[in-house]
């Protein structure tokens, strides 16, 4: 098991990006560049706003040794976060699930006010269930996923430079 951590700060309230990771828009437009294969679904839960979408793993990124071990390469990433975000700090959960994959990643984001905006933290583990190869596969998780986390980021900045006062909650 792997785990990393990957940081990104931003010029608005903690509130403000909560409600940007669950506003339909900008989903679409994150799953449009990075491999969204159907519409965002936003739902309620036990208090909680859930986030399910629907992705294609670039599996031509993959060395052949991980891919001969994937038998499918559809995944689905389930966030979850408070209905009414608010306050210093704002917790949310995330997971990756998908059949053929010998792979889970779950973790958490935490989203913290600073000074001037706020601090996103994404907090993640991966395991491979491979044996004497699953270390090697769980570094490589580790270093796409990381890299995808970057880019949404940099879109989620981008977005809310562009689209001020325009998050739907």
């Amino acid at each position: 098991m792997r785990q990393f951590e990957a940081e990104r700060s931003y010029d608005v309230a903690p509130e403000r990006l909560v409600l940007l990771w669950r506003d339909l828009a900008f989903l679409r437009a994150v799953d449009a560049r990075y491999g969204g294969v159907a519409e965002p679904e936003i739902s309620e839960d036990a208090g909680r706003v859930v986030v399910r979408r629907q992705r294609e793993l670039p599996v031509d990124r993959l060395p052949g040794f991980v891919r001969r071990l994937m038998s499918g390469s559809t995944i689905m990433q389930v966030d979850s976060w408070p209905v009414k975000p608010s306050g210093e700090r704002i917790d949310g959960e995330w997971r990756v699930e998908g059949r053929g994959i010998p792979a889970t990643m779950s973790g958490t984001q935490r989203v913290t006010a600073t000074g001037a905006g706020c601090r996103c933290s994404v907090i993640g583990s991966i395991g491979v269930s491979a044996p004497l190869i699953g270390g090697s596969i769980e570094e490589i998780a580790v270093r796409e996923v990381r890299t995808l986390i970057g880019k949404e980021q940099d879109l989620a900045a981008q977005w809310l430079a562009e689209h001020p006062g325009d998050v739907a909650g």
